[in-house]
């Protein structure tokens, strides 16, 4: 997977998290940490979102990841619905 595919992917997921975000007031994401392992793919571009500060990992030692989108992301979907 190049670069390219990594960053369309993380902005689905995060246009994704967007959209969980309002739907459900607010509330953060939640899937199992196991999933990650079967699609690395996937694992790449949550990283790539955490690592810019676009999301954030809440779920701790816990088995699942706990995704919220930040101000940040939130502005970076802002933008990029604009152009």
């Amino acid at each position: 997977m190049t670069n390219e595919d990594v960053n369309k992917l993380s902005d689905m997921l995060l246009q994704s998290l967007y959209d969980y975000h309002f739907a459900y007031n607010g509330e953060s994401y939640t899937l199992p940490k196991a999933m990650l392992s079967a699609d690395v793919n996937s694992k790449l571009a949550i990283e790539y979102l955490i690592e810019k500060e676009y999301a954030v990992d809440t779920g701790g030692e816990s088995d699942n990841l706990v995704l919220a989108i930040t101000a940040n992301g939130m502005e970076y979907i802002k933008n990029k619905q604009i152009h």
